[in-house]
Protein backbone atom coordinates (compact mmCIF):
# COMPACT_ATOMS: atom_id res chain seq x y z
CA UNK A 1 0.00 0.00 0.00
CA UNK A 2 1.01 3.68 -0.69
CA UNK A 3 2.02 5.90 2.13
CA UNK A 4 -0.61 7.75 4.18
CA UNK A 5 -1.43 11.20 3.48
CA UNK A 6 -0.89 13.31 6.86
CA UNK A 7 -4.40 14.32 7.42
CA UNK A 8 -3.92 17.31 10.39
CA UNK A 9 -6.62 17.83 12.92
CA UNK A 10 -10.32 16.66 13.28
CA UNK A 11 -13.42 15.66 14.68
CA UNK A 12 -15.73 13.13 14.94
CA UNK A 13 -18.31 14.12 12.66
CA UNK A 14 -22.05 14.73 14.01
CA UNK A 15 -24.38 16.45 12.50
CA UNK A 16 -24.71 18.85 15.64
CA UNK A 17 -21.17 19.91 14.64
CA UNK A 18 -21.57 20.93 11.66
CA UNK A 19 -21.94 24.40 12.58
CA UNK A 20 -18.05 24.20 13.95
CA UNK A 21 -17.29 22.44 11.15
CA UNK A 22 -18.47 24.87 8.14
CA UNK A 23 -17.07 28.00 10.18
CA UNK A 24 -13.76 27.01 10.82
CA UNK A 25 -12.50 25.18 7.92
CA UNK A 26 -8.74 26.21 8.55
CA UNK A 27 -8.73 24.45 12.13
CA UNK A 28 -10.78 21.30 11.15
CA UNK A 29 -8.63 19.48 8.33
CA UNK A 30 -10.25 15.74 8.39
CA UNK A 31 -13.25 14.36 9.98
CA UNK A 32 -13.79 10.62 11.41
CA UNK A 33 -16.85 9.34 10.00
CA UNK A 34 -18.20 6.28 12.56
CA UNK A 35 -20.77 4.72 9.79
CA UNK A 36 -23.23 2.66 12.26
CA UNK A 37 -24.75 5.34 13.11
CA UNK A 38 -25.78 6.57 9.81
CA UNK A 39 -27.60 2.41 9.02
CA UNK A 40 -30.98 1.80 9.68
CA UNK A 41 -31.87 -1.32 10.76
CA UNK A 42 -34.38 -3.42 9.09
CA UNK A 43 -35.78 -6.14 11.66
CA UNK A 44 -36.82 -9.58 9.60
CA UNK A 45 -35.34 -7.76 6.47
CA UNK A 46 -32.02 -9.45 4.72
CA UNK A 47 -29.68 -7.55 4.60
CA UNK A 48 -30.65 -6.32 8.05
CA UNK A 49 -29.06 -3.03 7.49
CA UNK A 50 -29.04 -0.68 5.04
CA UNK A 51 -27.07 2.80 4.73
CA UNK A 52 -28.94 6.07 4.84
CA UNK A 53 -28.43 7.84 1.69
CA UNK A 54 -29.26 10.93 2.85
CA UNK A 55 -26.81 11.30 5.41
CA UNK A 56 -23.64 9.82 3.68
CA UNK A 57 -24.81 12.63 0.74
CA UNK A 58 -24.82 15.39 3.80
CA UNK A 59 -21.42 13.61 4.97
CA UNK A 60 -19.91 13.66 1.44
CA UNK A 61 -20.71 17.47 1.11
CA UNK A 62 -17.81 18.34 3.25
CA UNK A 63 -14.80 18.61 1.57
CA UNK A 64 -12.53 17.25 4.30
CA UNK A 65 -10.61 14.16 4.26
CA UNK A 66 -12.60 11.66 6.21
CA UNK A 67 -11.30 8.53 8.43
CA UNK A 68 -13.96 5.80 9.08
CA UNK A 69 -14.12 4.59 12.72
CA UNK A 70 -16.21 1.15 13.73
CA UNK A 71 -18.30 1.29 16.51
CA UNK A 72 -20.14 -1.82 16.15
CA UNK A 73 -17.29 -4.54 14.50
CA UNK A 74 -14.64 -4.67 17.76
CA UNK A 75 -11.71 -6.71 17.01
CA UNK A 76 -10.71 -8.32 20.34
CA UNK A 77 -13.74 -11.09 20.99
CA UNK A 78 -13.67 -14.66 20.84
CA UNK A 79 -16.68 -14.87 18.26
CA UNK A 80 -14.80 -12.75 15.63
CA UNK A 81 -15.94 -10.18 13.49
CA UNK A 82 -19.83 -9.39 13.08
CA UNK A 83 -20.48 -10.96 9.87
CA UNK A 84 -24.09 -9.02 9.34
CA UNK A 85 -22.62 -5.58 9.76
CA UNK A 86 -19.13 -6.30 7.41
CA UNK A 87 -21.75 -6.01 4.28
CA UNK A 88 -22.85 -2.40 5.66
CA UNK A 89 -19.16 -1.08 6.64
CA UNK A 90 -18.01 -2.17 4.17
CA UNK A 91 -20.12 -0.03 1.61
CA UNK A 92 -19.28 2.54 4.08
CA UNK A 93 -15.83 2.68 3.66
CA UNK A 94 -16.48 2.46 -0.58
CA UNK A 95 -18.68 5.75 -0.52
CA UNK A 96 -16.43 7.78 1.89
CA UNK A 97 -12.94 6.94 0.34
CA UNK A 98 -11.40 7.17 3.65
CA UNK A 99 -6.92 6.96 4.04
CA UNK A 100 -7.51 4.63 6.65
CA UNK A 101 -10.09 2.49 8.65
CA UNK A 102 -9.95 1.69 12.41
CA UNK A 103 -11.85 -0.63 15.06
CA UNK A 104 -12.15 -1.08 18.79
CA UNK A 105 -9.62 -3.58 20.65
CA UNK A 106 -12.66 -4.61 23.00
CA UNK A 107 -15.87 -7.13 22.43
CA UNK A 108 -19.40 -6.05 22.41
CA UNK A 109 -20.81 -9.85 21.93
CA UNK A 110 -20.63 -12.20 24.58
CA UNK A 111 -21.85 -16.47 23.74
CA UNK A 112 -24.68 -18.12 26.33
CA UNK A 113 -25.89 -21.34 26.20
CA UNK A 114 -29.23 -19.16 24.68
CA UNK A 115 -26.68 -18.21 21.76
CA UNK A 116 -24.32 -14.59 21.10
CA UNK A 117 -25.66 -11.19 22.71
CA UNK A 118 -24.86 -7.82 22.26
CA UNK A 119 -22.86 -6.71 25.72
CA UNK A 120 -24.87 -3.19 25.78
CA UNK A 121 -21.33 -1.41 25.60
CA UNK A 122 -17.50 -1.94 24.32
CA UNK A 123 -15.73 -4.51 27.15
CA UNK A 124 -11.78 -5.11 27.57
CA UNK A 125 -10.53 -8.05 26.68
CA UNK A 126 -8.84 -10.37 29.05
CA UNK A 127 -4.99 -9.22 28.21
CA UNK A 128 -3.51 -12.72 27.63
CA UNK A 129 -1.64 -14.86 25.04
CA UNK A 130 -3.88 -16.47 23.98
CA UNK A 131 -6.04 -12.96 23.20
CA UNK A 132 -3.54 -11.49 21.07
CA UNK A 133 -3.70 -14.70 19.13
CA UNK A 134 -7.62 -13.85 18.64
CA UNK A 135 -7.56 -10.53 18.19
CA UNK A 136 -4.80 -10.39 15.21
CA UNK A 137 -6.34 -13.72 13.74
CA UNK A 138 -9.34 -11.02 13.03
CA UNK A 139 -7.58 -8.08 12.45
CA UNK A 140 -6.29 -9.97 9.79
CA UNK A 141 -9.60 -10.70 8.50
CA UNK A 142 -10.56 -7.40 9.14
CA UNK A 143 -7.89 -6.41 6.53
CA UNK A 144 -8.20 -8.92 4.43
CA UNK A 145 -11.66 -7.33 3.33
CA UNK A 146 -10.05 -3.75 2.94
CA UNK A 147 -8.19 -1.70 0.37
CA UNK A 148 -7.01 0.98 2.88
CA UNK A 149 -4.78 0.14 6.10
CA UNK A 150 -5.97 -0.92 9.25
CA UNK A 151 -5.39 0.12 12.92
CA UNK A 152 -7.01 -0.64 16.05
CA UNK A 153 -8.31 1.63 18.88
CA UNK A 154 -6.91 0.88 22.56
CA UNK A 155 -10.22 1.22 25.00
CA UNK A 156 -10.54 2.62 28.60
CA UNK A 157 -10.54 -0.30 30.95
CA UNK A 158 -12.38 0.34 34.34
CA UNK A 159 -11.09 -3.30 35.53
CA UNK A 160 -8.32 -3.81 38.07
CA UNK A 161 -5.30 -5.65 36.38
CA UNK A 162 -5.86 -9.59 36.72
CA UNK A 163 -2.58 -11.55 37.95
CA UNK A 164 -0.64 -13.02 35.30
CA UNK A 165 -2.53 -10.59 32.42
CA UNK A 166 0.03 -8.50 29.60
CA UNK A 167 0.63 -5.32 30.51
CA UNK A 168 -1.30 -2.82 28.93
CA UNK A 169 1.50 -1.19 26.93
CA UNK A 170 3.15 -5.16 25.53
CA UNK A 171 -0.35 -6.22 24.96
CA UNK A 172 -0.89 -3.45 22.36
CA UNK A 173 2.64 -4.09 20.73
CA UNK A 174 2.29 -7.83 20.43
CA UNK A 175 -0.89 -7.41 18.43
CA UNK A 176 0.11 -4.52 16.13
CA UNK A 177 3.40 -6.17 15.59
CA UNK A 178 1.82 -9.89 14.81
CA UNK A 179 -1.44 -8.17 12.86
CA UNK A 180 1.38 -5.79 11.38
CA UNK A 181 -1.51 -2.91 11.39
CA UNK A 182 -1.30 0.76 12.72
CA UNK A 183 -2.83 2.29 16.14
CA UNK A 184 -5.21 4.24 16.68
CA UNK A 185 -3.91 5.79 20.07
CA UNK A 186 -6.39 7.04 22.28
CA UNK A 187 -4.42 9.15 24.59
CA UNK A 188 -7.47 9.75 27.13
CA UNK A 189 -8.16 6.13 27.52
CA UNK A 190 -4.50 5.77 28.69
CA UNK A 191 -5.00 8.50 30.97
CA UNK A 192 -7.86 7.10 32.24
CA UNK A 193 -6.55 3.65 32.80
CA UNK A 194 -3.92 5.10 34.67
CA UNK A 195 -5.82 7.07 36.92
CA UNK A 196 -8.30 4.29 37.60
CA UNK A 197 -5.53 2.50 38.65
CA UNK A 198 -3.55 0.68 35.84
CA UNK A 199 -0.51 1.33 33.83
CA UNK A 200 1.15 5.12 33.85
CA UNK A 201 0.82 6.18 30.70
CA UNK A 202 4.65 6.73 29.95
CA UNK A 203 5.37 2.93 30.55
CA UNK A 204 2.47 1.76 27.65
CA UNK A 205 4.23 5.01 25.60
CA UNK A 206 7.55 3.20 25.89
CA UNK A 207 6.88 -0.07 25.20
CA UNK A 208 4.55 1.08 22.10
CA UNK A 209 6.48 0.59 18.72
CA UNK A 210 5.63 4.07 18.22
CA UNK A 211 6.42 4.14 14.28
CA UNK A 212 3.27 2.29 13.99
CA UNK A 213 0.97 5.16 15.77
CA UNK A 214 -1.43 6.71 12.48
CA UNK A 215 -3.92 8.80 14.40
CA UNK A 216 -4.24 10.01 18.11
CA UNK A 217 -8.04 10.49 20.04
CA UNK A 218 -7.69 13.38 22.84
CA UNK A 219 -10.89 14.05 24.67
CA UNK A 220 -12.10 15.23 28.17
CA UNK A 221 -14.11 13.29 30.63
CA UNK A 222 -15.79 13.22 34.08
CA UNK A 223 -15.65 11.82 37.51
CA UNK A 224 -18.16 8.92 38.49
CA UNK A 225 -17.45 7.31 42.08
CA UNK A 226 -13.72 7.88 42.37
CA UNK A 227 -13.30 6.96 38.77
CA UNK A 228 -12.48 8.46 35.53
CA UNK A 229 -14.60 8.02 32.76
CA UNK A 230 -13.90 8.54 28.86
CA UNK A 231 -17.03 10.21 28.73
CA UNK A 232 -16.36 12.52 25.81
CA UNK A 233 -17.93 14.83 27.66
CA UNK A 234 -15.17 18.13 27.41
CA UNK A 235 -12.21 19.88 26.56
CA UNK A 236 -8.74 17.81 27.35
CA UNK A 237 -7.33 17.84 31.12
CA UNK A 238 -4.19 19.76 30.95
CA UNK A 239 -2.31 17.72 31.69
CA UNK A 240 -2.67 15.18 29.11
CA UNK A 241 -2.01 17.92 26.82
CA UNK A 242 1.50 18.55 28.67
CA UNK A 243 2.05 14.52 28.06
CA UNK A 244 1.15 14.76 24.74
CA UNK A 245 3.81 18.21 23.54
CA UNK A 246 6.34 15.82 25.75
CA UNK A 247 5.44 12.38 23.35
CA UNK A 248 3.71 13.96 20.53
CA UNK A 249 8.07 14.46 18.78
CA UNK A 250 8.36 11.08 18.91
CA UNK A 251 5.90 9.57 16.75
CA UNK A 252 7.32 9.85 12.89
CA UNK A 253 4.21 8.48 11.14
CA UNK A 254 1.32 10.51 13.15
CA UNK A 255 -1.04 11.09 10.13
CA UNK A 256 -3.92 12.45 12.54
CA UNK A 257 -5.32 14.04 15.83
CA UNK A 258 -8.88 13.74 16.66
CA UNK A 259 -11.01 15.20 19.01
CA UNK A 260 -13.74 13.53 20.65
CA UNK A 261 -16.92 15.55 21.76
CA UNK A 262 -20.21 14.74 22.35
CA UNK A 263 -22.55 17.31 21.24
CA UNK A 264 -25.04 17.42 23.65
CA UNK A 265 -22.16 18.11 26.34
CA UNK A 266 -21.69 21.81 24.92
CA UNK A 267 -24.92 22.44 25.72
CA UNK A 268 -25.11 21.11 29.18
CA UNK A 269 -21.56 22.27 30.34
CA UNK A 270 -22.24 25.62 28.61
CA UNK A 271 -18.85 25.39 26.34
CA UNK A 272 -19.11 28.35 23.93
CA UNK A 273 -17.94 28.03 20.07
CA UNK A 274 -14.85 30.42 21.32
CA UNK A 275 -13.45 27.71 24.22
CA UNK A 276 -13.93 24.96 21.30
CA UNK A 277 -11.87 26.70 18.81
CA UNK A 278 -8.91 27.34 21.63
CA UNK A 279 -8.99 23.85 22.05
CA UNK A 280 -8.77 22.66 18.37
CA UNK A 281 -5.79 25.67 18.16
CA UNK A 282 -3.62 23.75 20.46
CA UNK A 283 -4.38 20.27 18.75
CA UNK A 284 -3.11 22.20 15.84
CA UNK A 285 -0.29 23.32 17.96
CA UNK A 286 0.47 19.39 19.01
CA UNK A 287 0.07 18.76 15.27
CA UNK A 288 3.29 21.04 14.28
CA UNK A 289 4.84 19.47 16.43
CA UNK A 290 4.52 15.55 16.06
CA UNK A 291 7.58 13.62 14.49
CA UNK A 292 10.31 16.37 15.40
CA UNK A 293 12.81 14.12 17.67
CA UNK A 294 11.98 11.16 16.26
CA UNK A 295 15.01 8.97 14.91
CA UNK A 296 15.74 8.87 11.38
CA UNK A 297 16.10 5.44 11.31
CA UNK A 298 12.50 3.80 11.68
CA UNK A 299 11.79 0.08 12.86
CA UNK A 300 8.82 -1.09 13.49
CA UNK A 301 9.54 -3.98 14.87
CA UNK A 302 8.74 -4.37 18.73
CA UNK A 303 11.06 -5.77 21.16
CA UNK A 304 9.57 -7.79 23.35
CA UNK A 305 10.84 -10.74 25.56
CA UNK A 306 8.84 -14.07 24.92
CA UNK A 307 6.03 -14.64 26.80
CA UNK A 308 5.05 -17.52 28.92
CA UNK A 309 1.52 -18.91 28.78
CA UNK A 310 -0.12 -18.66 32.05
CA UNK A 311 -2.73 -21.51 32.57
CA UNK A 312 -4.31 -19.78 35.43
CA UNK A 313 -5.95 -16.93 33.79
CA UNK A 314 -9.16 -17.58 32.16
CA UNK A 315 -10.11 -18.52 28.89
CA UNK A 316 -11.16 -15.11 26.60
CA UNK A 317 -14.88 -17.02 25.66
CA UNK A 318 -15.41 -17.40 29.61
CA UNK A 319 -13.90 -14.23 30.55
CA UNK A 320 -16.25 -12.88 27.92
CA UNK A 321 -19.18 -14.71 29.22
CA UNK A 322 -18.36 -13.42 32.88
CA UNK A 323 -18.13 -9.59 32.07
CA UNK A 324 -21.07 -9.45 29.59
CA UNK A 325 -23.58 -10.95 32.53
CA UNK A 326 -22.24 -8.97 35.45
CA UNK A 327 -22.11 -5.72 33.32
CA UNK A 328 -25.72 -6.46 32.38
CA UNK A 329 -26.64 -6.99 36.07
CA UNK A 330 -27.06 -10.94 35.63
CA UNK A 331 -26.10 -12.77 39.19
CA UNK A 332 -23.09 -14.23 38.97
CA UNK A 333 -22.94 -18.05 38.52
CA UNK A 334 -19.53 -19.91 38.35
CA UNK A 335 -16.32 -18.63 40.75
CA UNK A 336 -14.50 -16.32 37.39
CA UNK A 337 -17.88 -14.72 37.79
CA UNK A 338 -17.83 -14.27 41.32
CA UNK A 339 -14.40 -12.92 41.06
CA UNK A 340 -14.71 -10.38 38.64
CA UNK A 341 -17.62 -9.65 40.64
CA UNK A 342 -15.80 -7.85 43.46
CA UNK A 343 -14.39 -5.75 41.11
CA UNK A 344 -15.91 -2.22 41.94
CA UNK A 345 -14.83 -1.45 38.21
CA UNK A 346 -17.61 -3.76 37.09
CA UNK A 347 -20.18 -1.10 38.72
CA UNK A 348 -18.94 1.86 36.60
CA UNK A 349 -19.37 -0.89 33.49
CA UNK A 350 -23.01 -1.54 34.68
CA UNK A 351 -23.95 2.12 34.86
CA UNK A 352 -22.37 2.41 31.52
CA UNK A 353 -24.94 0.21 30.22
CA UNK A 354 -27.80 1.46 32.02
CA UNK A 355 -26.61 4.84 30.48
CA UNK A 356 -26.66 3.88 26.96
CA UNK A 357 -29.78 1.99 27.13
CA UNK A 358 -31.78 4.56 29.16
CA UNK A 359 -30.57 7.29 27.04
CA UNK A 360 -31.88 5.70 24.08
CA UNK A 361 -35.39 5.50 25.43
CA UNK A 362 -35.08 8.80 26.73
CA UNK A 363 -33.90 9.93 23.29
CA UNK A 364 -36.37 7.90 21.15
CA UNK A 365 -39.52 7.57 23.05
CA UNK A 366 -39.33 10.94 24.38
CA UNK A 367 -42.83 11.82 25.02
CA UNK A 368 -44.32 8.65 25.93
CA UNK A 369 -41.42 8.67 28.30
CA UNK A 370 -42.45 11.51 29.84
CA UNK A 371 -46.46 10.86 29.77
CA UNK A 372 -45.05 7.77 32.53
CA UNK A 373 -43.34 9.94 34.58
CA UNK A 374 -45.75 12.81 34.63
CA UNK A 375 -48.45 9.86 35.57
CA UNK A 376 -46.68 7.10 37.23
CA UNK A 377 -43.76 9.24 38.90
CA UNK A 378 -39.51 8.88 37.63
CA UNK A 379 -38.99 6.07 39.90
CA UNK A 380 -41.90 3.77 38.96
CA UNK A 381 -40.66 4.36 35.34
CA UNK A 382 -37.07 3.49 36.50
CA UNK A 383 -38.37 0.46 38.19
CA UNK A 384 -40.18 -0.83 34.50
CA UNK A 385 -37.21 -0.10 32.48
CA UNK A 386 -35.24 -2.03 34.99
CA UNK A 387 -37.79 -4.99 34.62
CA UNK A 388 -36.91 -4.89 30.87
CA UNK A 389 -33.14 -4.72 31.09
CA UNK A 390 -33.30 -7.69 33.77
CA UNK A 391 -35.48 -10.05 31.07
CA UNK A 392 -33.72 -8.95 27.73
CA UNK A 393 -30.32 -8.30 26.53
CA UNK A 394 -29.00 -4.99 24.81
CA UNK A 395 -29.72 -3.92 20.75
CA UNK A 396 -26.84 -2.13 19.78
CA UNK A 397 -29.17 0.10 17.02
CA UNK A 398 -31.08 3.13 19.52
CA UNK A 399 -34.24 2.06 17.14
CA UNK A 400 -34.79 -1.19 17.36
CA UNK A 401 -34.10 -0.61 21.34
CA UNK A 402 -36.94 1.44 21.50
CA UNK A 403 -39.11 -0.69 19.25
CA UNK A 404 -38.77 -3.66 21.84
CA UNK A 405 -39.47 -1.63 24.50
CA UNK A 406 -42.63 0.22 23.40
CA UNK A 407 -43.68 -3.71 22.64
CA UNK A 408 -42.72 -4.57 26.31
CA UNK A 409 -44.64 -1.90 27.73
CA UNK A 410 -47.71 -2.19 25.84
CA UNK A 411 -47.80 -5.60 27.28
CA UNK A 412 -48.00 -4.67 30.63
CA UNK A 413 -51.32 -2.18 30.06
CA UNK A 414 -50.16 0.65 32.11
CA UNK A 415 -52.96 2.65 33.87
CA UNK A 416 -51.90 5.78 31.24
CA UNK A 417 -54.82 6.84 29.07
CA UNK A 418 -53.81 6.95 25.62
CA UNK A 419 -49.92 5.75 26.38
CA UNK A 420 -50.18 2.96 23.34
CA UNK A 421 -51.49 5.52 20.82
CA UNK A 422 -48.22 7.92 22.12
CA UNK A 423 -46.27 5.02 21.50
CA UNK A 424 -47.30 4.25 18.08
CA UNK A 425 -46.74 7.32 17.12
CA UNK A 426 -43.36 7.52 17.81
CA UNK A 427 -42.65 3.82 17.12
CA UNK A 428 -44.22 5.18 13.95
CA UNK A 429 -42.24 7.98 12.80
CA UNK A 430 -38.66 5.68 13.74
CA UNK A 431 -40.14 3.22 11.33
CA UNK A 432 -40.78 6.53 8.63
CA UNK A 433 -37.30 7.69 8.59
CA UNK A 434 -36.37 3.97 7.61
CA UNK A 435 -38.44 3.21 5.33
CA UNK A 436 -39.14 6.81 3.70
CA UNK A 437 -42.68 6.32 3.73
CA UNK A 438 -45.79 7.83 5.55
CA UNK A 439 -47.71 6.16 8.01
CA UNK A 440 -51.45 6.64 9.68
CA UNK A 441 -51.42 6.41 13.21
CA UNK A 442 -54.84 6.63 14.95
CA UNK A 443 -56.10 8.66 18.18
CA UNK A 444 -59.39 8.09 20.48
CA UNK A 445 -58.18 12.08 21.50
CA UNK A 446 -57.39 15.07 19.75
CA UNK A 447 -53.79 14.31 19.36
CA UNK A 448 -52.23 17.62 18.88
CA UNK A 449 -53.10 18.81 22.09
CA UNK A 450 -51.46 15.88 24.05
CA UNK A 451 -48.43 16.00 21.54
CA UNK A 452 -48.02 19.52 22.29
CA UNK A 453 -48.41 19.39 25.89
CA UNK A 454 -46.13 16.18 26.15
CA UNK A 455 -43.68 18.31 24.47
CA UNK A 456 -43.45 20.97 26.89
CA UNK A 457 -43.18 18.51 29.59
CA UNK A 458 -47.24 18.87 30.54
CA UNK A 459 -50.24 16.70 30.58
CA UNK A 460 -52.73 18.65 28.73
CA UNK A 461 -55.53 20.75 30.79
CA UNK A 462 -58.41 19.35 28.74
CA UNK A 463 -58.49 16.34 25.75
CA UNK A 464 -61.11 16.22 23.90
CA UNK A 465 -61.83 12.91 22.44
CA UNK A 466 -63.17 10.91 19.20
CA UNK A 467 -61.37 9.65 16.72
CA UNK A 468 -58.47 11.26 14.62
CA UNK A 469 -56.08 10.00 12.41
CA UNK A 470 -52.13 11.30 12.39
CA UNK A 471 -50.25 11.05 9.37
CA UNK A 472 -46.50 10.71 9.99
CA UNK A 473 -44.39 11.51 7.38
CA UNK A 474 -40.42 10.56 6.81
Amino acid sequence: MEPLSALGVGIVYSPSLEPLIEGEGDLINVLEIEPQHYWIKQSGHSPSYHLDDRAFERILHWPQKKIVHGVGIPVGGSLGLDDGQMAPFMESVSRLHPEWVSEHLAFLRADSPQGPYHTGFLLPPLQSLETVRMAVQNIRQFKSNLSVPFAFENAPNYLRPMPQELPDGEFLARISDEADCGILLDMHNLWCNERNGRQPVRDVLASLPLDRVWEIHLAGGDDYRGYWLDAHSGLVPEKLIELCFEWFPKLPNLKAIIFEIIADYITAKSIDIETLLRQLQVLQELWKCHGRNAPDTLDDKVNLCPAREHRDLPKPVDWEQALGLLVNKRPPRNDLQVRLSDDPGIGVLQQLVVSVRSGMFVDLLTLSYRFMVLHLGEASVWEIMEAYWNQTFPDPFAAEEARRFAEFIRDRELPVPHLNEVLTYEVASLESLKTGKETVVDFSCHPVTLLEALSVGKLPDQLPLGRYEVVVQP
